[in-house]
């Protein structure tokens, strides 16, 4: 149902909401505004759906022992599909709200508005993309992916967890999905990058493509020759163009590489280039979730715009602790006080007092 919404979006709504031309901004089209108002009219509905289609097949879902993956009957997919498109089109309405949805649907509805960029500011980057991490991780609390249990109340108390071997198909699917609406955002837009370091960073608007893209590389199918599979294949245009549908990394470096015509990788992304001397798809998966969690997880200006709620808690505990300011200052010689550590109010002649400065107009 997911994966039929956001293809919705794609095809659909960035025609429907065209970007306005006679916008002067070199970043940001108003426009968007307008395409953000529809996902927030329409949230709602979306995020039922995908609530109603999982409890109507839930108990057709077959899990095979042999790997663990999950596989339906013929039809059930497409018809998923075919429902959360029609409910990003509005071609259908839901009529009968259950009640006991509206606390879910209240919280999934934030994270899903966050996803795609930011309607005042006209911008996109590794924030946004983190929300609707956030998103599809709750959906996995409540029961969505891998679980034949009913949808909890929110309560991710009574969640199950989903395996690996399930989670992977639904990153690499949803994510493609998802990764070709915001590329259309960003170019239809032009929302500015949030946060990019530019030719220093991984990649102006996302991080998570990559790590996803890197862990599905780690083990050869047979589809890329062994002796090409390895980081530095990314260097062959032509394995680029054959595989780059089938394989996520290899996407992201050809979309990458269609943007910047014309110049050297090493120059318009040196930190894609370094990544691709590193000797296994293992070690590069492994740096880029550091680079994430060092880069997005850890900076505050990203995750103090995170919601938190029943199914998504703040129960962690902080990392780090807050930087304080210093106690001692060589102002005033070795053994100094600094003015904010002492007892006495800065200018009424402490010891260890700095002198008032008097403003140059008042001299």
């Amino acid at each position: 149902s997911l994966h039929g919404s956001l293809r919705a979006m794609t095809e659909t709504w960035l025609k429907d909401i065209p970007p306005d031309t006679q916008a002067k901004a070199r970043f940001g089209n108003p426009s968007f505004r307008s395409w953000h108002e529809r996902l927030v009219e329409r949230s709602d509905g979306i995020i039922r759906c995908i609530l109603d289609c999982h409890r109507l097949h839930r108990s057709e879902q077959q899990q095979s022992d042999a790997d663990g993956m999950l596989s339906y009957p013929d039809g059930v997919i497409q018809h998923c599909s075919e429902a959360g498109y029609a409910v990003a089109t509005n071609t259908v309405t839901t009529d009968t709200k259950r009640k006991e949805d509206n606390a879910v649907v209240t919280e999934l509805r934030e994270y899903l508005h966050a996803a795609f960029g930011h309607p005042i500011r006209l911008d996109y980057g590794t924030g946004h993309e983190s929300s609707f991490l956030v998103f599809l991780l709750c959906l996995c609390k409540i029961g969505c992916f891998g679980s034949t249990q009913q949808i909890s109340s929110g309560d991710s108390s009574s969640s199950s967890t989903a395996t690996p071997p399930v989670l992977a198909p639904v990153a690499l699917s949803i994510f493609s999905q998802y990764l070709q609406v915001t590329r259309g955002l960003q170019t239809d837009y032009m929302l500015e990058p949030a946060g990019s370091h530019g030719v220093w960073g991984l990649d102006d608007y996302h991080c998570l493509p990559f790590y996803f893209g890197a862990c599905q590389l780690i083990q050869n199918d047979g589809s890329i020759p062994e002796e090409q599979h390895s980081p530095s294949c990314i260097h062959g245009n032509n394995l680029l163009q054959t595989k780059g549908d089938m394989y996520m990394y290899l996407g992201c470096i050809r979309y990458i590489k269609s943007l910047k015509k014309g110049v050297p990788f090493f120059e318009s992304s040196p930190m894609l280039d370094d990544i691709s001397h590193i000797s296994s798809w293992t070690k590069v998966s492994t740096g880029l979730l550091r680079l994430y969690e060092g880069e997005v997880l850890d900076k505050r200006p990203v995750v103090q715009h995170f919601m938190f709620g029943n199914i998504f808690k703040a129960t962690w505990k902080a990392s780090q602790k807050p930087r304080e300011a210093p106690t001692r200052t060589f102002l005033n010689g070795p053994d100094g006080v600094a003015p904010w550590a002492q007892g006495t109010p800065p200018g009424n002649g402490g010891a260890g007092m700095m002198p008032p400065t008097r403003a140059p107009w008042a001299k």
